[in-house]
C-alpha cells in the first residue's frame, strides 16, 4: 500500500543522489579556478540593504538589548485583484549588555588555512579584526542616537623600546612585536587602545535604567601573548588622557598599516569576520582566534601594492554592512539559505540533506579551505559571510543547524538581499480553467498572502508541502484568488522606520531586487554516488518539516476528508496528544503555541472536514 506522506525507497536514494551531485558540481566549479570570475569580496562592496536613519528611535527599555522598530509593507498581487498589501512589523538589536568573549591563542587555524583566497603569508587577521570593531563602533555612534563615541580607557598595549621591528621577542615568547612603521603619535595611540587587554576603549548607549549596554562589535579579550607595539619613528610616553580617534583617522591608520603590511586582502576578511561577531553573541559562544603570524618585515613596491576600498568615501556601503550586522538571525539564515533547494518538499528534505552532507563530509572536502570554497559557490553573493563565519568559527552552529534541517527564514533580509529562503517567496502557479485542484504550495501562498489572523506568520521552515488539494477544500480566500485571474506572489513594498517625536521615516527606496537561483548541478552524470550515509528509516528531518507545516496549513479549519490518510499518518498522528507542550519545533514561532484539542475545535467549522 502507498504511503500517503513517506516517499518510498527509490524516491528517497534518487534525492539523495540529487543532493550529492549537487554539492559535488559546486566542488568541481569551485575547483575550477575561473580567472575571469570577480573577487570574493566584490559581493559585500556591492550588496544592497537599507541602512539605519539618523532620526531612529532606540526601544532601550530592556536590560540586556536596545532595539532599531520598523514596519515594513508586502504587494500581494499584479492585475485586477481586491487582495490588499499588509505591514509586517520587525526590529533589528542595535546593542548589547556583553561583550563578545575573543580568545587569542596558538591552538587555533592561522589564516593561511584558506589560501588561496587570503594569498599573504603572514597572519593579520586578530588584529585587524580589533580595529574594525573600533570603526563599526565609531560610525555606529554616529547614527544611532543616544549612543557615545569611542573613548580611550587608560589601559594600552605596550610599546617595544628596542629594535625588533615585528614578530616574537626572543627573550619573551609571550610578546608578539607588532610593526606599526612611521605611525605618528595619534596612531599608535590608537592601535594602543585597539589592542589593549584589558580593554583599550568602549563605545556604549544607555538604556532606560542608565545600565550601560555595548555596541554590537565590542569584544572582551583573551590573550597569552601580550601585543608590543613597535614604530620608526621615536616611541615616547604620551598622555593618559587622549582624544579618540575619530572614524576617518581610524579608517586611515588600519589602511596604512594594510598597505605597510601589503595584506589588503585580509583587511576585507577581517571585515567579513567582524560581521559576523553579533552572530556569535546570539550562540553564546566564545570566538577563538589564531596568534598573529608575523614572520617578517615587509618591503613593498610601489606599484606592487594592492589597493584597499576607499570605505571613507563609501560610508552608506559601510552602513548597509553595519545594520545587516546587527541583525544577527538574518545573517543565520542568509548562511543557511544555501542549503534551501525550492523543488525539495518537505516530506524528502531530509534526503537531500543527506545527500548533501554525504558529500561535504566525505574524503573529497579535504580541509576546511575546501568546504568553505564549495559553500561559497553555492550563492557567491553570500560568499563573503560564510568567509567571515569560518573565521571566527560560526560555521560549526551553521552547519550542525543545516544537518538537522532546523534553520530559520527571515523574509525581510531575504528581500532586502535578493535571497531566495523559503518555498513562501516564489510565484502562486497560474490555473488552467477547469482546473479542480491547487498545489498545497500555493496554497499555502495564498493563505499567507491572504494573510488572516491564523496566517500572519510565515511557516517557520522553508520546504514546500507536497501534494495538492482539491479547491472545493480549500478556505474561501485560497478558492477566491486562485481563480480570479490576477499573479499573486510576495513582493517586498517597501519599509519605514520608527523615528524620534513618533515620527516614521520611509527608508530610501533599495534597487530591484530579483531573487538569485541557486547554483549547482544536480545530475550525476560521471559522478561515482558514496552511499554509505544513505538511511531512509532515519529521517527525523522530514518528519519534523512535515509535521510543522500541515500544522501550518491546517491548525485552523482541519484536515479535509480526503486528507484523511495524511491526518492519520505517524509523523502526524500526534498533533492531538493529550499533553499541553507545543508540537516540537512550533509550528508558527518561536513563541510556541498550544496545539492541545486543535483538532477537535475544527469540526464544525467545515463540513468536508475531519
Amino acid at each position: 500500500m502507498e504511503d500517503a506522506v513517506r516517499p518510498d525507497e527509490q524516491a528517497f536514494k534518487a534525492m539523495y543522489e540529487r543532493g550529492y551531485c549537487t554539492w559535488f558540481s559546486l566542488y568541481d566549479l569551485a575547483t575550477a579556478g575561473k580567472k575571469t570570475r570577480l573577487p570574493w569580496w566584490d559581493s559585500m562592496f556591492r550588496l544592497d540593504h537599507p541602512t539605519f536613519p539618523k532620526e531612529l528611535a532606540v526601544d532601550a527599555s530592556f536590560s540586556n538589548t536596545a532595539l532599531a522598530k520598523g514596519t515594513s509593507t508586502w504587494k500581494t498581487s499584479q492585475g485586477s485583484c481586491d487582495l490588499p498589501s499588509f505591514d509586517q512589523e520587525f526590529f533589528i538589536p542595535i546593542a548589547s549588555d556583553s561583550p563578545v568573549a575573543l580568545d587569542i591563542s596558538e591552538q587555533q587555524q592561522s589564516a593561511s588555512a584558506f589560501r588561496p583566497l587570503l594569498p599573504e603569508e603572514d597572519d593579520h587577521i586578530a588584529l585587524l579584526l580589533l580595529g574594525w570593531t573600533y570603526i563599526l563602533s565609531a560610525r555606529w555612534a554616529e547614527i544611532i542616537p543616544g549612543a557615545s563615541a569611542p573613548e580611550y580607557s587608560n589601559f594600552e598595549a605596550e610599546w617595544d623600546l628596542g629594535n625588533i621591528h615585528c614578530g616574537v621577542m626572543p627573550t619573551s615568547p609571550n610578546k608578539l612585536v607588532i610593526d606599526l612603521g612611521d605611525a605618528d603619535d595619534d596612531a599608535a595611540r590608537w592601535w594602543a587602545a585597539v589592542l589593549a587587554l584589558e580593554g583599550g576603549w568602549n563605545a556604549s548607549i544607555p538604556n532606560d535604567r542608565d545600565h550601560i549596554l555595548h555596541s554590537p562589535w565590542s569584544t572582551n579579550l583573551v590573550s597569552k601573548q601580550r601585543f608590543t607595539l613597535s614604530r620608526s619613528t621615536k616611541s615616547r610616553p604620551l598622555p593618559t588622557q587622549y582624544p579618540a580617534a575619530s572614524l576617518s583617522a581610524a579608517l586611515h591608520y588600519l589602511s596604512s598599516y594594510c598597505k605597510l603590511h601589503d595584506i589588503a586582502e585580509q583587511m576585507h576578511a577581517a571585515l567579513a569576520a567582524t560581521l559576523l561577531l553579533p552572530v556569535a553573541r546570539f550562540d553564546n559562544r566564545k570566538v577563538q582566534l589564531p596568534t598573529p603570524k608575523i614572520r617578517r618585515k615587509v618591503q613593498v613596491e610601489k606599484d606592487n601594492v594592492c589597493k584597499t576600498f576607499s570605505w571613507s568615501e563609501n560610508l552608506n556601503q559601510l552602513d548597509k554592512l553595519i545594520t545587516l550586522s546587527c541583525n544577527a538571525v538574518g545573517m543565520k539564515a542568509l548562511l543557511n539559505s544555501v542549503f534551501f533547494e525550492p523543488s525539495v518538499g518537505c516530506n524528502i528534505c531530509g534526503a537531500w540533506l543527506q545527500g548533501t552532507f554525504a558529500f561535504l563530509d566525505s574524503d573529497i572536502i579535504q580541509d576546511r579551505h575546501s568546504l568553505l570554497r564549495v559553500l561559497m559557490e553555492r550563492d557567491v553573493d553570500l560568499g563573503f559571510l560564510w568567509l567571515g563565519a569560518f573565521i571566527i568559527g560560526a560555521e560549526t552552529r551553521a552547519l550542525q543547524e543545516a544537518r538537522l534541517g532546523w534553520w530559520k527564514i527571515d523574509l525581510h533580509v531575504a528581500a532586502w538581499t535578493g535571497t531566495l529562503m523559503s518555498f513562501i517567496q516564489q510565484p502562486v502557479s497560474t490555473l488552467l480553467p477547469g482546473t479542480g485542484e491547487i498545489l498545497r504550495a500555493d496554497e499555502c501562498r495564498l493563505m499567507y498572502l491572504s494573510h488572516d489572523q491564523s496566517y500572519k506568520v510565515a511557516p517557520l521552515f522553508p520546504f514546500a508541502p507536497f501534494g495538492s488539494t482539491l479547491l472545493t477544500d480549500t478556505n474561501i480566500d485560497v478558492r477566491q484568488h486562485a481563480q480570479c485571474g490576477a499573479n499573486h506572489s510576495l513582493e517586498y513594498g517597501g519599509l519605514t522606520w520608527r523615528c524620534c517625536g513618533g515620527e516614521r521615516i520611509a527608508a530610501l527606496d533599495l534597487r530591484e531586487a530579483s531573487l538569485r537561483a541557486k547554483s549547482g548541478n544536480p545530475e550525476c552524470n560521471n559522478i561515482v554516488v558514496d552511499y554509505n550515509s544513505l538511511d531512509n528509516e532515519d529521517d527525523d528531518c522530514s518528519e519534523m518539516v512535515t509535521r510543522n507545516i500541515f500544522t501550518w496549513l491546517r491548525d485552523e479549519d482541519g484536515f479535509p476528508v480526503a486528507e484523511r490518510a495524511i491526518r492519520e499518518h505517524a509523523w502526524i498522528d500526534n498533533l492531538d496528544s493529550d499533553n499541553d507542550e507545543p508540537i516540537e519545533g512550533d509550528a508558527r514561532s518561536t513563541a510556541g503555541v498550544n496545539l492541545h484539542g486543535w483538532l477537535s475545535k475544527t469540526g464544525t467549522w467545515r463540513s468536508n472536514s475531519l
